[in-house]
């Protein structure tokens, strides 16, 4: 498994936000934002594909511990 999906981007994030963000886990091969998606119900998520399954597992373990806010994380 290298895609996570990630619940909680903030609405003004774009996609270079969102891979600014997450790229601290590793690199990222592809990001889709529910915003691009063809009539998603909500569009506060996005699949972050990494090149590695380390990569994405290490994103998976981090990101069930923080919380993303707009305008930096903690």
């Amino acid at each position: 498994v290298k895609s996570v999906y990630a619940n909680g981007i903030p609405a003004s994030w774009d996609e270079e936000k969102v891979k600014k963000y997450f790229s601290k886990y590793g690199e990222i091969e592809r990001i889709k934002l529910a915003k691009d998606m063809h009539n998603p119900k909500r569009k506060d998520f996005a699949f972050v594909n990494y090149a590695t399954r380390e990569a994405a597992l290490a994103c998976i373990e981090s990101f069930n511990k923080e919380e993303v806010v707009d305008e930096g994380c903690k």
